[in-house]
């Protein structure tokens, strides 16, 4: 991990410390402020501040007798969430609760010992957003599931639905199935063949017509997955809905997940 450091005058030995000891563990690290007696906090937490921000290091840890007023300051620039932490319980939850990036550390009040436990909770934390936890945004999911049942007929892979999302793929693929309880591609299958047999009802479609207008390739591939699915051949379930008027093999058109 890149970690940036900083201190005042009276928190360059303990950040000195740190930083040796992050450096040893494999860390990349830079250092913002230099040995100066007269060195204070606001430019040094100004410029670990703009590292932040524009992704040259991802976290940092600054040490000073001004920790609170080091904290306002550094929220100010966007991006940046820092905190005052005293204990590694906070240090872990700031991080994965939310996001800390920027853990600040009261110089003069911890020691040495307790200043690296603080700081090796806060880099050894991960942050979990909170729609790792319930899924993709209600309206974003539904703009995919829109999408997908106005193109079956279309190429609807995970790099072209990720990009309905605005997410990254692997991202994309993890909260998907968080929201549906399907893989994408699962899902696709699944309307595809719940759009087939909505055709498949009225009678006077083609089994090859059926399968390409739903996005298969071919018929063969089509009957194949139709029978996963559905336990029967696109033949057999077209001629039992005519026995039975259409009612007893109605498609399930609604996919029984939340959303």
């Amino acid at each position: 991990m890149r970690i940036g450091f900083g201190s005042d005058y009276l928190g360059f030995k303990c950040k000195g410390h740190l930083k040796a000891k992050f450096a040893r563990q494999g860390h990349t690290t830079e250092d913002f402020s230099v040995e100066d007696l007269g060195t204070e906090y606001q430019p040094v937490t100004d410029q670990l501040a703009s590292a932040i921000y524009k992704n040259r290091v991802e976290r940092g840890v600054l040490v000073c007798s001004r920790a609170i007023g080091a904290s306002v300051r550094a929220n100010k620039q966007p991006g940046v969430r820092a905190a005052l932490c005293h204990d590694a319980i906070s240090a872990r939850r700031s991080v994965e609760d939310d996001g800390m990036n920027v853990l600040v550390i009261a110089a003069s009040v911890v020691t040495d010992d307790l200043a690296w436990e603080l700081a090796a909770t806060f880099i050894g934390a991960c942050y979990v957003p909170r729609e790792h936890l319930f899924g993709i945004p209600p309206r974003r999911l539904a703009r995919v599931i829109e999408h997908i049942r106005n193109n079956l007929d279309q190429p609807l892979s995970v790099n072209v639905l990720s990009r309905v999302a605005d997410m990254s793929q692997s991202h994309f693929s993890k909260l998907f199935k968080l929201s549906t309880g399907l893989a994408p591609h699962q899902f696709v299958l699944q309307e595809r063949i719940n759009r087939s047999k909505e055709l498949l009802l009225r009678g006077d479609e083609k089994i090859v017509d059926v399968a390409l207008g739903v996005g298969f390739e071919n018929q063969a591939h089509f009957t194949t997955v139709f029978g996963d699915l559905v336990g029967m051949t696109p033949r057999q379930f077209q001629r039992s809905s005519d026995g039975e008027g259409g009612e007893k093999y109605a498609p399930q058109l609604e996919v029984a997940h939340s959303f």
